[in-house]
């Protein structure tokens, strides 16, 4: 692929937003050691998702993977995160009924194959610049940046632009608004 592509959003307001871990929110590398797991997450995905969370739109995270790392990088965050998920597309059945959301409603971000029956789903599938080729075939949007290196701020600003909030986020740093 030669570039980002950018597809049609739903229509209306994204309400939630499904992430995977590995390779979407982290580079996909993961190191083991005697004391666990460790992950490397780009600091300002971390600080795009709680605004996302502030503004309306409920970010989850979904993983096939357990690790320690990622529940508390989640926990520092805030945020609602599912690990060693066997069937990512259950889960987010679950997250649908209790905040009374329908798919159109949902965005995914995602890397590999796993997260294609979600992104199947939801309104509005991303992928981020480094995905598998049948990811990025399947995303009505596709990142500039690769998992793990900001594709998740990114993805957060595009779904923020949309529902209309962006401005919120720009006047929280202005120093004389």
């Amino acid at each position: 692929m030669s570039g980002p592509r950018q597809g049609a959003p739903p229509p209306g307001p994204v309400r939630i937003l499904f992430l995977d871990v590995d390779g979407t929110l982290t580079d996909g590398v993961i190191t083991e050691s005697a004391a666990g797991d460790a992950r490397n997450f780009w600091v300002r995905d971390g600080l795009a998702l709680m605004w996302a969370r502030d503004l309306g739109v409920l970010p989850v995270i979904v993983s096939g993977r357990p690790s320690a790392a990622v529940e508390g990088r989640m926990r520092d965050l805030g945020l609602e995160c599912h690990l060693d998920v066997r069937d990512k597309v259950a889960v987010a059945e679950r997250v649908l009924a209790r905040e009374g959301a329908g798919w159109a409603e949902c965005a995914m971000l995602g890397d590999d194959l796993p997260d294609v029956p979600l992104m199947r789903r939801v309104g509005w599938a991303m992928a981020v610049a480094d995905a598998q080729p049948e990811v990025l075939a399947r995303a009505h949007t596709v990142t500039r940046r690769g998992g793990g290196r900001g594709a998740a701020r990114e993805a957060v600003e595009a779904i923020l632009r949309h529902n209309g909030t962006w401005e919120q986020v720009l006047r929280r740093y202005e120093a004389d608004a």
